[in-house]
């Protein structure tokens, strides 16, 4: 019988990659990437407290940023930025978790989905 084992990918403290990197697991970042990354299924994807991102994070899942991160972040789900985190970009999210100590140099843009059915105002 065959288990299915899920995948996990860890960018480990003290490694460096550079260019586009795309993932379909749940991922942590310790190390340093200089590009973009794109979070790829509903996984969760963390940036550690000795990750550090130069590049651009678009994901499906929740992102957890406790390290730095320069460039704009674009999540579908919720961010949360922990008390160690550094954040330069734009902040696009429909749900944001800051707690306090964090340093956030950026604009933040709550998005949210319209409802499905549109509203017609009653004509006076």
């Amino acid at each position: 019988m065959l288990t299915e084992i899920p995948s996990f990918t860890v960018i480990a403290e003290g490694s460096r990659s550079q260019g586009p990197i795309s993932f379909c697991s749940q991922c942590i970042i310790l190390g340093i990437i200089e590009g973009d990354i794109y979070q790829q299924s509903q996984e969760s994807l963390a940036i550690g407290k000795t990750g550090w991102v130069r590049g651009n994070i678009s994901s499906q899942g929740p992102i957890l940023v406790s390290g730095r991160v320069e460039g704009n972040l674009f999540c579908l789900d919720k961010i949360t930025v922990s008390q160690t985190a550094h954040i330069t970009g734009v902040v696009i999210c429909p749900k944001l978790e800051i707690k306090p100590g964090a340093i956030i140099d950026s604009d933040i843009l709550m998005h949210w989905a319209p409802p499905k059915k549109s509203i017609n105002p009653i004509a006076a």
